[in-house]
């Protein structure tokens, strides 16, 4: 006597197999994906063919025969399809739907013309066994690729069915059992088992899988973040350090530079007591003396809050900032080292406005490394000039700084602005990788070329920004 009414036992899976999609596709709402929207659909497909094949005694045999095996056949494939949509792989859905249509052709030429039951029963079988085993091999692929359980689950469980199915179509043509999926027996109650077994463990380890595959990522976004802001931690010191070797090279520029002004207020100084001390009452020429303290101390003061401004190692604070000052004043930091190495400059600053938005200290390193570096270019030259231009071209403002030294040499060209790559004794290197990568910050670039008429032309193009 049979325990199971099979019919009725479909009938119970194709509403199990309708209700666990809608689950599946609750419990991924928050992550929605196109392939978490194919399996649920396939599910579907398959829970209401299901459903056909349970009511086979009461409905026509195009409905619980064509119609629920092709119904079946697709759900199945489209759930395959979504396997390969987590693999990042083409769909092929003109490729799908045609093999549906081979599929059911196939099934409808064995049922209405040669009316064999077995072959096509085993027809029938043998394709879910083809779809099962697809699915299999993808969540194998998935596992591999991901290293993740549940897609482990999710091929063993298909695995498992696609074995089943070969060992029914056996019986079938070994005549050890009828082919028809809906009639007792022992190998009904194990493929209706096996049907069980995909339908609960398959959409479930689907569902873990893809919340294996999240928090993988997230998990992966937290570490590219963490190295991101690492990075710019690192390169914020290095860029740091960078200043401050900078300004220890200029250290004897600076002395001298700050000597001027204080030498001129001690000497006013002296004078103002002299006069004092002599009993000398010249009040004009005492307050022409105090005026010069005044204007010294000023220089003095000038002078200090541009190297401070320079090398302080404040948080990036970007606003707008006018190109032209910017340039004079990183000059008048190199002040010295200009008179001493006797070149010139000649700036040809476009009268338009010329302002972009940006760390003005930051912007300052890369005009205080470009000049430095033309400078120290051109100190074997018999001519050294440094030509500066400034221009607003649409969008974009546009630095150009070309010294009349020997130019980038032929064996640095393609590795200028690589770390560590330098062709001055005793230099780091990373000038202008540094400088590089401010440009970049700031949404520019920094390129350095061989001029036409000889010596290296750097060019630095920014956003252009309205005050």
């Amino acid at each position: 006597m049979t325990v199971y009414h099979i019919p009725t036992v479909y009938l119970i899976l194709g509403v199990l197999y309708l209700i666990l999609p809608l689950t599946v596709w609750a419990l991924l709402f928050n992550q929605p994906s196109r392939a978490s929207a194919l399996w649920c659909s396939g599910g579907v497909l398959f829970g209401v063919a299901l459903t056909l094949v349970g009511l086979r005694a009461h409905l026509p045999a195009w409905l619980t025969y064509t119609l629920a095996n092709g119904l079946m056949w697709s759900g199945v494939l489209i759930q395959a399809l979504a396997l390969r949509r987590a693999l990042n792989l083409s769909l092929g859905l003109k490729r799908a739907a045609a093999l549906i249509l081979v599929c059911v052709a196939g099934f409808e030429f064995f049922r209405v013309v040669l009316h064999d039951a077995i072959l096509r029963f085993s027809w029938s079988t043998l394709i879910f066994t083809a779809l099962f085993a697809y699915i299999s091999y993808l969540s194998w692929r998935i596992a591999r690729v991901d290293r993740l359980r549940s897609a482990r689950w999710l091929s063993v469980v298909y695995a498992v069915t696609a074995i089943t199915m070969m060992v029914r179509t056996k019986l079938v043509l070994s005549g050890l059992t009828e082919p028809d999926v809906v009639a007792s027996g022992v190998d009904s109650v194990l493929t209706v088992v096996t049907g069980l077994l995909i339908s609960i463990l398959g959409n479930f380890a689907f569902v873990g899988m893809f919340l294996e595959r999240s928090t993988q990522a997230a998990m992966k976004a937290t570490a590219a973040r963490a190295r991101q802001e690492e990075t710019a931690r690192l390169g914020e010191q290095i860029a740091q350090l960078e200043r401050q070797r900078t300004l220890g090279t200029m250290s004897a520029s600076f002395a001298h530079e700050l000597s001027q002004p204080l030498t001129a207020i001690l000497m006013d100084a002296q004078a103002i007591k002299a006069s004092v001390a002599a009993g000398d009452s010249n009040t004009a020429e005492i307050l022409e003396s105090i005026e010069e303290i005044e204007n010294s101390t000023y220089r003095t003061v000038k002078l200090v809050e541009r190297i401070r401004n320079f090398i302080r190692p404040a948080e990036t604070d970007y606003a707008y900032v006018d190109f032209k000052p910017l340039l004079q004043d990183v000059a008048h930091l190199l002040a010295y080292e200009i008179r001493k190495q006797k070149v010139r400059f000649e700036f040809d600053l476009d009268p338009a406005e010329c302002g972009v938005h940006g760390d003005r200290v930051q912007l300052s390193q890369i005009v205080l490394n470009v000049y430095r570096n033309s400078m120290q270019a051109m100190e074997t030259s018999a001519q050294k000039m440094i030509f500066v231009s400034l221009e607003h071209m649409e969008d974009r403002v546009v630095l150009r700084v070309r010294d009349t030294g020997p130019g980038v040499p032929a064996d640095l060209k393609s590795l200028v602005g690589q770390p560590f790559v330098t062709s001055k004794e005793g230099g780091l290197g990373v000038g202008f990788s540094i400088s590089s990568a401010i440009a970049e910050m700031h949404s520019g670039s920094l390129t350095i070329s061989n001029a036409v008429d000889g010596g290296a032309i750097v060019e630095l193009s920014l956003p252009a920004a309205e005050r």
